[in-house]
């Protein structure tokens, strides 16, 4: 199951939904690649669908950009077969840096992000619903 929070900065007007965790969508690769729109991302899960030693970890995730503060939520997936193994990321769509995931708490501040549009304010997670 997932949680989405609504992300508010203390000194502007941002806010944001996010979305974490998994649901009933993320039970197979073949599931997941149906949802999937990068072609390069979709190929690599239909090659890995291929070999019936593969195994994956797949959620919704919050990843911040460390150069400008850009948040995204986006697909976590990592893959592994006795042959290969993959773990996709993400560059940041505002100033193309290599973006890092970061974790949210129920209810609280985001302690490891600034705000990314005025970048001076605080950043608070308010849970508002589970998600499947």
């Amino acid at each position: 199951m997932g949680v989405a929070y609504k992300l508010e900065c203390d000194s502007c007007r941002y806010e944001s939904n996010m979305f974490v965790g998994i649901g009933f969508a993320y039970c197979s690769l073949e599931s997941i690649a149906s949802f999937v729109e990068d072609a390069e991302l979709k190929q690599r899960m239909l090659t890995f669908m291929k070999d019936s030693s593969t195994q994956y970890n797949a959620y919704d995730a919050v990843y911040v950009c460390p150069q400008c503060g850009g948040l995204q939520n986006e697909l976590y997936i990592e893959m592994s077969s006795d042959s290969a193994q993959y773990k996709h990321t993400y560059n940041c769509k505002r100033c193309g840096t290599a973006m890092h995931e970061i974790q949210i708490e129920h209810n609280g501040p985001v302690d490891v992000v600034g705000c990314p549009d005025c970048r001076d304010g605080k950043l608070t997670a308010t849970f508002y619903m589970d998600w499947d």
